[in-house]
């Protein structure tokens, strides 16, 4: 596997980005979607096999914040 070389500020900007996205606990804010797509491509996260959307949990640590919710 190639991997490439991107820039910290490029990974810092799409975390801030998606970060900003967020939104409340209860609500995603406008734009979650695009960034989250964006820090899957940077990261080279795949997508489940249902399509349903990006397998960020397979690089979590395992003792992480201790939230099981996703």
């Amino acid at each position: 596997m190639v991997r490439k070389t991107i820039e910290i500020d490029k990974i810092r900007e799409a975390v801030a980005n998606y970060m900003r996205s967020e939104g409340c606990s209860c609500c995603e804010g406008q734009g979650h979607k695009k960034h989250r797509e964006v820090l899957a491509a940077l990261l080279n996260v795949p997508k489940y096999e249902d399509e349903s959307g990006f397998n960020f949990r397979q690089f979590a640590s395992e003792d992480g914040d201790g939230e099981e919710s996703w």
